[in-house]
């Protein structure tokens, strides 16, 4: 073979290594490129997953919220444990699973929501703080009248003289705390008018309408007034207060309103806006949940008292054998001569009354006294030991179908107070009654009585004539919105959502 012959042989041997070579890296570059593309792949379905393991969670947490709020009117909060083995999507393929359980401390006002959700190999914890609102325990006073009018001498809520410091002089401007959270609170689904002398208020006043308060009368805290009012600069028009009620918290939350560069007389501090939605300088408007005989009924826990026909039935209150829970001692009329029976409650119970309820004596435990009709307060009605506030061991309240009377000439009553006034009177809080028990009756009598001490919360629909009462205070008792007896109606509400790994 010739030069030539074998330089043309080089040549194909040399595009052949270079063809094999481009194949080669073409090869791997494909490689390079598939491992690529698969990896990228990889952590996109890795990301698809965590997102939806996340939302699974996040949804295990609404679900909750779901299964609390079915019988939230009542009271009663299903906490039970949530388990969806297998969730599909919208082709009906399986996708993962959710697990949900649920704390309920001291059966108080929040619920500890713990949501698991895995999609795809992954797995995410969500922890939700669940808040139990109800405004028959969040006030001091919410009164549905189109005007509620409060008498000379009536103190809401007590100053508190905390000194942390030591140094002998109140923390609290206004003896009133910073936190609005820990004042007592008025809410009037109307006006609210102070037509007496000396109305003192130590807390907040909320009116859908307006207040009339004279110099004489001062809310040491703050007002939020629908008929609150600014211009476009920012100016106020209408504080919503008149008749020279004097007003002031003594704390520096207030806004500069006309932007002037100071908060000062101009902007109206402590004064403030009530609406519908509570955004920026205001706080929404309460809806009230009313109470459902039926559910309290149907849940007695002393059957007998919730008989084919109405009855009175006259109850002191005592502390059982044990120590535990309240005994109920029956008696056979207003005198309490005679005992009828003897009944030893659960520690957490309900008692439903068809017909009026004579109520006095201590609770222990956490008990909802229920009337079809009224109940008549016929001596002091407190906790175990005489104690006046509750706490996670001791609640009561006592809801009246019809209304609430006061009868002795001087009485104390702690918790929760509420007359829905069925038959439309123009008072459900009656205190112009005393009992005769030399004519075994009640007779008229709206002249002066003693003293009057309520410790906790007054719902009224329509108005009150405490008024014959001469020293009158209406305690605040923060706890009750915390430690509510049962059967009170609250609303779920979700205000804390976040992530949480394995042991936090």
């Amino acid at each position: 073979m010739g030069r030539k012959g074998r330089r043309f042989l080089n040549e194909k041997g040399v595009a052949l290594v270079t063809v094999s070579l481009a194949s080669v890296l073409i090869s791997m570059l494909a490689a390079l490129a598939f491992g690529k593309a698969f990896f990228e792949m990889r952590n996109v379905e890795r990301e698809m997953a965590r997102v939806r393991s996340f939302a699974a969670a996040e949804a295990g947490v609404q679900s909750a919220m779901a299964q609390m709020g079915v019988d939230a009117y009542t009271g009663f909060i299903d906490t039970e444990d949530i388990n969806i083995n297998t969730f599909q999507n919208v082709n009906g393929i399986d996708l993962g699973s959710i697990q949900v359980s649920m704390e309920y401390p001291n059966d108080a006002d929040w619920v500890i929501v713990t949501s698991t959700g895995s999609v795809g190999g992954d797995t995410r914890s969500v922890e939700g703080r669940v808040f139990l609102d109800s405004n028959l325990s969040k006030y001091l006073v919410y009164a549905d009248t189109s005007n509620f009018n409060s008498g000379s001498n009536a103190q809401y809520g007590e100053p508190d003289y905390t000194d942390v410091y030591g140094d002998g002089e109140p923390d609290y401007p206004e003896f009133v705390p910073p936190d609005e959270n820990d004042r007592a609170a008025l809410y009037f689904t109307g006006d609210w008018t102070t037509s007496g002398s000396n109305v003192t208020l130590y807390g907040d006043a909320h009116t859908e309408g307006g207040i009339n308060g004279n110099m004489s009368s001062y809310v040491h805290g703050d007002t939020y007034a629908s008929e609150f009012a600014l211009n476009a600069w920012g100016e106020v028009t209408n504080d919503g207060v008149s008749g020279g009620l004097n007003v002031g918290d003594g704390f520096d939350d207030d806004l500069d309103r006309n932007s002037d560069g100071t908060v000062d007389a101009d902007d109206y501090p402590d004064y403030h806006d009530l609406t519908s939605s509570g955004s920026g300088d205001s706080h929404a408007r309460e809806t009230l949940v009313e109470i459902d005989h039926t559910f309290y009924a149907n849940n007695n826990d002393v059957p007998t008292y919730a008989g084919a026909s109405s009855q009175s039935r006259y109850l002191k209150f005592e502390t059982s054998a044990d120590g535990n829970s309240t005994k109920i001692v029956e008696y056979n009329n207003p005198d309490y001569d005679d005992i009828v029976a003897t009944r030893t409650l659960p520690p957490t119970a309900i008692v439903y009354v068809k017909g009026d309820a004579y109520v006095k004596g201590n609770i222990k435990g956490r008990v909802t006294v229920v009337s079809s009709d009224d109940i008549f307060f016929m001596g002091d009605t407190n906790y175990t030991s005489n104690q006046k506030t509750v706490d996670p061991y001791h609640s009561a309240a006592y809801l009246a179908k019809d209304k609430l009377y006061f009868i002795p000439n001087d009485l104390e009553v702690s918790g929760i107070l509420y007359a829905e006034n069925s038959s439309g009177s123009s008072v459900s809080f009656n205190a112009n009654y005393v009992y005769n028990s030399r004519r075994n009756r009640f007779d008229y009598d709206p002249y002066d009585k003693e003293y009057l001490r309520l410790y906790g919360n007054r719902i009224i629909k329509g108005s009150t004539n405490l008024g014959n009462y001469n020293d009158r205070i209406y305690g605040y008792d923060k706890n009750l919105k915390y430690y509510r007896p049962p059967g009170i109606p609250v609303k779920p509400d979700l205000r804390l959502s976040r992530e949480v790994q394995s042991g936090d």
